[in-house]
């Protein structure tokens, strides 16, 4: 079964309404889950950049999902970049999945295809990075 919002074709309006909408939220668990505020400092540079514009933001379990939608405007999330905060070591993590890669879901681990783990005052330049080694997303 397909949810409502993966049948839907995204527009810029509508992807710059997701990162606020996922600000809206890590705001919230800054106040309960999350004592770190580099999750909302990065969104909210996202916003001020053209990215929020070409780039869908979602969260699962206090994490921060980024995907690209395809040319049609429908979202792949078997491309998806995950930003996550790890209480453990303090640190953030980044991976990037490209599920379309693998035939065998045993092999999940072939998936992943891009990591980082890093201090959230380097999530920009991560990010950044990870721009610059995945050409197709902008």
């Amino acid at each position: 079964m397909i949810a409502e919002f993966e049948k839907l074709m995204y527009n810029s309006e509508m992807l710059k309404n997701s990162w606020k909408n996922q600000l809206d939220l890590f705001e919230k668990l800054n106040k309960s889950k999350i004592s770190d505020y580099q999750f909302t400092n990065f969104i909210d540079w996202i916003l001020r950049t053209r990215y929020s514009e070409e780039l869908f933001a979602g969260s699962s379990m206090w994490r921060l999902l980024i995907s690209k939608p395809n040319p049609n405007g429908k979202l792949n999330y078997q491309q998806t970049l995950k930003i996550e905060f790890d209480n453990g070591t303090g640190l953030y993590e980044m991976e990037y999945s490209d599920w379309d890669t693998i035939s065998d879901k045993d092999d999940y681990k072939k998936a992943i295809l891009w990591t980082r783990k890093s201090t959230g005052i380097e999530l920009v330049n991560n990010f950044l990075e990870f721009i610059n080694w995945n050409k197709n997303w902008c």
